[in-house]
């Protein structure tokens, strides 16, 4: 392969680990675009490492670092919200069509297959999506909306807090 996106392919990743290779590079942020429909913005880039090894049981792996800076979108106020990045994952290779052993142990790492090149874009991008949260939002006191309250929610006086009233003595509802 020529261009850029050469350097973000392992030709022999099966090599790659018996060696211990190690692989540095950098991505855009606009360049992942299934990352895209999560984020609020898509400026900067993030960073990975890649470091192959041979686990203890002789198989082949690669482990994964990804640091970087997302713009999410607040699960609040919906304005975008800076997300630190800061993955570490291990996966272990298999050849398309193996069938990984089963394994219930929760600390063993995921198969994944590859073949002849892995794209290393792929899998950086695989790992991101993984490993986002479900929800974000801003610290306490600092959406920019004002409210805390999800999607606008009013805050209204709970039906409960009346109740509470009537079973308290001496307190009565000013209402």
């Amino acid at each position: 392969m020529s261009g850029p996106a050469a350097s973000h392919v392992l030709d022999d990743p099966f090599g790659f680990a018996r060696a211990a290779g190690q692989q540095h590079g950098q991505l855009a942020v606009s360049a992942l675009s299934r990352l895209q429909d999560q984020l609020a913005g898509n400026a900067g880039e993030v960073k990975y490492s890649v470091h192959g090894s041979m686990d203890p049981l002789s198989r082949p792996q690669l482990e994964l670092k990804v640091t970087g800076a997302l713009q999410l979108a607040c699960a609040v106020c919906v304005k975008p919200l800076e997300y630190a990045l800061a993955l570490q994952t291990r996966v272990l290779m298999a050849q398309p069509g193996a069938v990984p052993p089963d394994d219930d142990d929760p600390e063993t790492p995921e198969w994944i297959e590859v073949g002849q090149e892995l794209n290393l874009q792929e899998l950086v991008e695989d790992e991101i999506l993984l490993g986002l949260p479900l929800s974000v939002r801003h610290a306490q006191g600092h959406c920019s909306s004002g409210t805390q309250e999800p999607f606008g929610a009013k805050k209204a006086d709970s039906p409960f807090a009346r109740l509470a009233t009537l079973l308290e003595p001496g307190k009565t509802d000013k209402r």
